[in-house]
Order: C-alpha cells, then structure tokens, then sequence
C-alpha cells in the first residue's frame, strides 16, 4: 500500500474538479484505484514484480478468500492498519483520511472482484456455538472438550477432535473422533475411542441482504466405541440436520433440527432434537466477547419423552484476526420427563486453520 501522504495525493489526482478525500461521493472504485491498485493490482490479483512490497499478497478474485469473513475485520484492517490484525505493518491505517462510508464502499468494491455468487458472504459467517451447529461452511480443527456429571453419580469425560474441510462454493465435509472416559461409583474407570462421526454439510440459501443462511446436513455416527464398557452407542446412526442462522439487528440467531436414527433401537433411542441460539457480539471483529443462550428441546421417539436444556455460554476469540477462539458454557437441563444428567460442561478450542497458523 501507498503511505498516507500519497494515498491523499492520489485521491485528490483522481479527479481534480470533483473528488476529495473527505467527499462521500468518491465511488468505491475509484478510491481503490487512487489508493490501492498500485500494489493490489487493478484487477485484485496483486500488483506486478517491481514494487516496495516484501510479502504475498491476496488474490482478491479468490472467491474462497474473500468471502471467508465478514465486514468487522475487513474495516478493522482499512481503518487501522495491517498490525491492528497482526499481519503485516506494510498495510498502512487509512482510518485518517477516509471516512468510514469511503471504507465501507472501497470494501463492497473489493468483493466484487469475486465473480461466482455461489459463495456465501463472510457476514453470513456467525460465530460457532457449543450445541447448535451453525449453517456457514468452514475450515475448521477443533478440540471439544466434554463433562457430564450424570443422576446415578457417574460422570463421563470425552474430548472430540474434530477437523472441518470446505468443498467448493457450499460444501463441507467434517470428521470427529473422540476420546471418552467413563467413571462409575462401584466399578473400574473405562477409557478409550468413543463413536466416530462423518458429516457432510451444503449451504441451500444464502442471501446477504436479509442476512439469512440455510443449509442441511448429514451426520453419519460409528459404532467405533465400546457399549459394554460405556463408550458408545453400538450402533449405526444417520443423523439428518437443517441448518439456518439470521442477523436481526445486533443479534445473531442461528437454530437446527436435528434426527437421530440409529439402526438399532435396543441399542440408542431415535430422537428429535429442536435447537435456538441468541447471540450477541460485543464487536464487530472476530476476536470480540460472544454471550450467547441456547435452547434445546429434546424429544425423545422411542420413550415419548421430552427433555428441555439451556446453555449459557460465552466466545472469545484469542487471536487480533480471532482465527483462534475458545467458547465455554454448561448445559442445564431445566424441564422434562426424566432427569438426563445434574449439568454437563462444555467447551472448544477452534483453529481456522485457512486464515492462519496457531502461533501467527
């Protein structure tokens, strides 16, 4: 990028009659032009061989790049500079001689460089939560932590490690694999692989206007872990989801319906599972507190019972880009036919892996 002083020359040079750096009616294109295509290329792509620049630069026709995330962290970096997103101080702040219009339309320029509307927008991309799976495609790894303290006093530990993989404009494949503990008061602790889960995700709807995503999803659960000894179900399980988040306002609200089907009954009970999330970021940028409260009705098709759970909870990300996140909360089952568990614990440690390494 230019240094300040030439971004202000240049925007002045643009048209010398009509344009200003602090006139709002600068169209997006033009300020790109003026003050960003002498690096990133005037179709996006980066400029060529010959500049000052010392780092790759993005390709901003890249349709998986540029709509991975939403505006927040796109003004953030305008406004304040590469260091601000700890990427690289070459970015210079343009916070001082744009007004945050000209930014807005500068980014809605950017995108455009994107020709495949295939690919949901970034301000689609709510934040995950510990229940509800959200509807947004990603490139995720991620270790979920689990504690159940059950009724009969057992308890029962699992740790997922799950990896999530983008397949094209809408797709995503994911993989889990746990590691489950099971303690019981009269009797030996068991440990080992708990059953594994395969899942493939596609978006249905993407409307960035509303702010609306829809997608389904199919879930295909393993018998990889040991029933007898408290590690798993024992039975095949397919297990069909549909998918929606919304932004209303400042507010994020994404919900599921989810089947469980085992193959077989004697060994897991068929349920339904209808799940609301309300979240509520308190910034724009990814690495912003999250609060959220989930709600959960489980019906249970097999005993024709229902159970009803809320799950405070709370996300942060640790990164300055919040590629590195964690969320915590508990579930308390508060209404129902049968007492499921006392409080069950969760939590996350997600990596979008895409976006950048663990320590950068």
């Amino acid at each position: 990028m230019l240094p300040h002083l030439f971004v202000v020359a240049a925007l002045l040079l643009l048209a010398p009659s009509r344009v200003r750096a602090d006139d709002d009616r600068v169209s997006g294109a033009e300020i790109y032009d003026g003050a960003c295509a002498s690096c990133h290329g005037r179709d996006g792509r980066g400029a060529p061989e010959g500049t000052a620049i010392t780092v790759p630069l993005p390709d901003f026709t890249d349709c998986d790049f540029i709509t991975r995330e939403g505006d927040g962290n796109w003004r953030e970096l305008l406004q304040h500079g590469g260091p601000s997103l700890a990427l690289s101080p070459q970015m210079p702040a343009f916070g001082d001689v744009l007004t945050p219009e000209q930014i807005q339309s500068v980014l809605d320029y950017i995108r455009t460089f994107c020709h495949d509307s295939r690919w949901p927008s970034g301000e689609l991309n709510f934040r995950r939560l510990l229940v509800t799976t959200k509807a947004f495609p990603e490139d995720e790894a991620l270790l979920i932590p689990e504690l159940t303290k059950n009724r009969d006093h057992s308890r029962d530990w699992s740790t997922e490690f799950a990896a999530e993989r983008r397949v094209g404009a809408r797709g995503q494949i994911e993989v889990a694999v746990p590691l489950a503990v099971h303690d019981v008061t009269d009797g030996a602790t068991t440990g080992g692989i708990g059953d594994m889960s395969l899942a493939y995700k596609h978006v249905l709807y993407a409307d960035t206007p509303s702010r609306t995503i829809a997608a389904a999803e199919i879930d295909l659960g393993l018998p990889t872990g040991d029933r007898d000894r408290g590690l798993g179900d024992g039975t095949v399980s397919v297990n069909p989801s549909l998918l929606a988040g919304k932004q209303l306002a400042n507010f994020a609200l994404q919900g599921q319906i989810r089947g469980d089907a085992p193959l077989d009954e004697h060994r897991a009970d068929r349920t339904v599972s209808y799940r609301l999330a309300v979240s509520y970021p308190l910034a724009e940028v990814r690495r912003a507190w999250v609060p959220t409260l989930e709600l959960e009705v489980l019906q249970d098709v097999t005993t024709s019972q229902h159970e009803l759970f809320l799950t405070p909870q709370i996300y942060k990300g640790i990164s300055l880009r919040g590629h590195l996140a964690v969320a915590a909360g508990a579930q308390i089952p508060v209404a129902g036919d049968a007492d499921p568990f006392d409080v069950r614990v969760l939590a996350f440690f997600l990596w979008e892996y895409a976006d950048g390494g663990l320590w950068w």
